[in-house]
């Protein structure tokens, strides 16, 4: 099998994660430097992959030799494993996967507990200073949570993969909450749900605080709203941690990008793309888009809250257009186009739409969607 054959098959193993003591075993069994490894573990409904970036280049900038460990990927799957901003190469991925695929077979793996395996061999074979863990989703059983953190975060507490998680904030947020450890330093930005998680820290013979990091010395006219959230709770924890270095942040501040997340891919008509796919998302997104009046293109998978998240768009002071692509887990975008009154297009008629349009563009919605999205612009940037 070619080193793409291998990716396919893994992409196509999926089902509920094993217990975390049998991973945890595992680890103990087939890795054990990684208890060696100095690992902030990030959760929470929103804003998860952003604290990561932002942890990630601070410290990198501080000279740090940073891992990342981030899900899903938008274009190529090496992006889920990184080390100093570079993914895993392919011949580097490919040499993992053959040395455990038999106890990836053997002890039926899933494709995210095969990539967090593979990320931690890389990672200890690549002498990291620090590594940064995002949670897969939820927090108490994902397998992220096996291993052992320096410190725990939360982004926020928001209605998402209800289906697994519970339907109210309170069940969501104890599911969040179940990354905490004893004796670990839990932080987190949203207090929505904050007596939940201070019990469930207290539970866990932990202390729990809220991000708090004071950002008035520094320039973020350039962020959009909701990356002030995220950067809050990076540099928060870095502080807690002793790790900041505040000369570093405004340079870090200036430069930040995050792939598909409120990411600028052309300036003049303006074209955005960003990966809300939630409501809380959404809402975000809502936030920092003032003076925005172009075309949003909207396209959502059919387990999300797809019809409150046109109802929050449809009230912004854009047009609406709402796209099907490719993808069996896409919701009913022709039903929903006729329940609002919305035009509905296909992915290929949304190209060229923004190929020949003349006004500004936001694109927004499934991360899926948006991994679509950037191929196309970098295979037309390849192109000219």
């Amino acid at each position: 099998m070619t080193v793409q054959d291998k990716i396919i098959w893994m992409e196509s193993i999926r089902g509920r994660n094993h217990p975390l003591s049998l991973f945890r075993g595992w680890l103990d069994e087939y890795l054990p430097e990684y208890t060696a490894l100095n690992l902030i573990q990030v959760g929470g409904t929103n804003g998860k992959g952003s604290t990561c970036q932002w942890l990630n280049f601070i410290l990198e900038k501080e000279g740090y030799k940073v891992g990342v460990f981030t899900s899903p990927h938008l274009i190529s799957h090496t992006e889920r494993i990184r080390v100093n901003s570079e993914n895993i190469s392919f011949e580097r991925w490919e040499m993992i996967f053959d040395k455990y695929e038999q106890l990836f077979k053997e002890k039926e793996f899933t494709m995210f507990e095969m990539d967090l395996f593979m990320a931690v061999a890389y990672f200890i074979a690549e002498r990291i200073d620090w590594g940064i863990i995002e949670v897969g989703m939820g927090g108490r059983l994902d397998a992220t949570t096996a291993l052992n953190y320096k410190a725990t975060l939360i982004t926020n507490i928001g209605k998402d993969h209800m289906e697994y998680l519970g339907e109210t904030l309170h069940d969501i947020a104890i599911e969040k909450s179940g990354i905490f450890k004893p004796d670990v330093p839990a932080i987190a930005y949203d207090t929505t749900c904050f007596s939940v998680m201070e019990e469930q820290a207290l539970q866990k013979h932990t202390s729990l605080v809220v991000a708090d990091y004071d950002l008035s010395r520094y320039d973020l006219s350039k962020l959009p709203a909701y990356q002030r959230e995220n950067l809050t709770l990076a540099l928060s924890a870095l502080e807690m941690l002793h790790l900041l270095k505040p000369a570093v942040v405004q340079e870090v501040i200036n430069s930040f990008v995050w792939e598909g997340r409120f990411m600028v891919v052309r300036e003049d008509p303006l074209l955005i793309v960003d990966g809300a796919h939630n409501v809380p998302g959404i809402q975000a997104l809502i936030r920092s888009l003032k003076g925005f009046h172009g075309t949003i293109y909207f396209s959502a998978l059919k387990e999300k809250e797809v019809d409150r998240m046109i109802r929050i768009l449809f009230e912004f002071d854009s047009d609406l257009v709402l796209v099907h692509f490719d993808s069996y887990r896409v919701c009913d975008i022709e039903g929903m186009a006729q329940r609002f009154g919305l035009p509905c297009i296909t992915f290929e008629e949304m190209k060229y739409e923004l190929d020949h349009t003349q006004g500004d563009s936001l694109v927004c919605g499934s991360l899926y969607f948006i991994g679509d999205v950037l191929k196309w612009v970098e295979k037309s940037r390849n192109h000219k």
